[in-house]
């Protein structure tokens, strides 16, 4: 795709452009609402950033949606493949997620394991396994706290059977409610869409 003018290159993403995924609902963002034991406190909702063994790495770092990346993700290896029978399969996922290990694998024997930095689960006989846990990330938008690096909580859910890596949501204090709720309503699509056209206006 090509921009209308010379001074505006950039203004449109590119199809093959992995931001154009994941406002196309690889991953989503939205207002979950103010906490009701502090005002200031705003939660984004992630939907579809994850890491599975059966369905591959979704992770996106950009949580916010101002196309920069809000957490560290290394190492990112997922896997799935039948057993010695066809009807066993095994499967793993794992990253590190701010230098913070996660990993989930199903062996079957069965077994189920997931693991969040310390937090271990594992069980055998069939039984899932589940850790949940906040990871501590500091990032910056220009949209949120005037640019200023906020401190947040990434919350991270890890579970077998289905060796997944789910991150779950964002959330984050800042003083300015309004401005950042009104962005945060529209989703994270919307909130790129915006600031494109607040773009596009400023090239005529």
């Amino acid at each position: 795709m090509k921009t209308q003018k010379k001074n505006c290159q950039g203004l449109y993403l590119q199809r093959s452009n992995n931001r154009w995924k994941w406002m196309a609902g690889a991953t989503a963002a939205t207002a979950a609402g103010v906490t009701a034991s502090q005002a200031n406190t705003i939660t984004i909702n992630l939907l579809n950033n994850y890491i599975s063994g059966l369905g591959g790495n979704h992770l996106n770092a950009d949580l916010t949606g101002d196309g920069n990346a809000d957490v560290a993700i290394t190492g990112a290896q997922y896997s799935f493949h039948y057993g010695l029978y066809t009807s066993l399969r095994n499967s793993s996922a794992a990253v590190f997620l701010n230098a913070v290990f996660a990993r989930a694998y199903h062996i079957d024997y069965p077994l189920n394991y997931a693991r969040l930095g310390s937090h271990i689960s594992a069980h055998s006989g069939g039984y899932p396994a589940s850790v949940t846990g906040l990871i501590p990330i500091f990032f910056s938008d220009l949209h949120i706290n005037n640019g200023k690096l906020t401190e947040g909580w990434l919350e991270v859910s890890v579970f077998a059977p289905d060796s997944e890596v789910r991150l779950d949501n964002l959330t984050y204090h800042t003083p300015d409610q309004g401005s950042s709720l009104a962005l945060l309503a529209m989703g994270a699509g919307g909130v790129l869409a915006l600031r494109r056209w607040r773009a596009a206006r400023r090239c005529f």
